[in-house]
């Protein structure tokens, strides 16, 4: 499973296979020494001093023009069509607008998972999968498309519900173990998995 962990700001996850370094987010990189395989956009959220360290852990740069019609995390994503998994960390909270186009963009990938300290947010299409608990407590489902779940091993099981999007139930479920079951059939949601602190 090819994997790459796309870096657009301040974090404090794992990073995992290959890493793109995306403006502030290369400038982390570099400051924490990690080599990036890849750092891009157009930079408008560093300093001169910074930019040079990002030089100095990443020899493939892709400076863009600030005059764009997409974000630099749309660029960096745009790179990413032979990954299977595409991790994107400080892609959350900051900037509401970002934010937004991050979870579009999440909701039209099941590939993206997208964390912060408090968060990860992965879209699931029909089928059975198998979920982490991770740290966090919260277990919360957006529907996208109509079907039938069924959850296994949370504090409010579920067995072969149709489900609606704007359903508004599906929020703040537990998992009772470190793994719980989620079966969708003809149907997609949105999973947040959150921690208060």
């Amino acid at each position: 499973m090819k994997i790459v962990t796309i870096v657009l700001g301040e974090h404090h996850d794992t990073i995992i296979g290959d890493v793109i370094g995306v403006d502030y987010g290369a400038f982390v990189c570099a400051r924490d020494g990690i080599s990036m395989d890849l750092a891009c956009g157009d930079f408008d959220s560093v300093t001169a001093v910074q930019f040079k360290e990002i030089e100095l852990h990443c020899s493939h740069i892709h400076k863009l023009n600030p005059i764009k019609d997409e974000t630099d995390f749309k660029y960096a994503y745009s790179l990413c069509n032979e990954y299977d998994i595409i991790r994107v960390l400080g892609g959350l909270g900051r900037r509401k607008d970002h934010e937004f186009i991050n979870i579009m963009t999440a909701i039209k990938d099941s590939r993206i998972e997208l964390y912060d300290d408090l968060n990860k947010i992965k879209r699931y299409d029909s089928g059975s999968h198998i979920v982490n608990k991770l740290n966090y407590k919260y277990f919360s489902i957006i529907v996208l498309t109509q079907g039938f779940i069924t959850l296994n091993g949370f504090k409010y099981p579920l067995t072969r519900r149709e489900i609606f999007p704007f359903d508004d139930y599906l929020t703040s479920n537990e998992m009772i173990g470190d793994t719980a079951e989620i079966i969708l059939e003809e149907a997609s949601v949105l999973v947040i998995q959150a921690c208060d602190s």
